[in-house]
């Protein structure tokens, strides 16, 4: 379980010998990450920052069967009846 600190969770973590850190399963859940996912790391002093990269929007014509990731990221979004 996370520590309240100012406006967000601080969560520990360690690296592994292959200097990976596993973000934790209550963060990823509340931010919808998914695999594969793109991030920034900021080196700011005395902490790093995460900071996801948003894809460029693509326009794509006729789908037939969209997947269950397909929206995650596309923010408030108006959908047809």
């Amino acid at each position: 379980m996370g520590i309240e600190h100012g406006p967000g969770t601080v969560e520990k973590v360690n690296i592994d010998e292959r200097g990976r850190v596993t973000i934790p399963k209550t963060i990823r859940d509340k931010h919808n990450f998914i695999p594969g996912e793109e991030f920034e790391i900021i080196d700011e002093n005395d902490r790093l920052i995460l900071k996801i990269v948003i894809p460029e929007q693509k326009t794509v014509e006729s789908p037939i069967n969209w997947g269950k990731n397909t929206f995650l990221k596309a923010g408030e979004s108006t959908f047809g009846d």
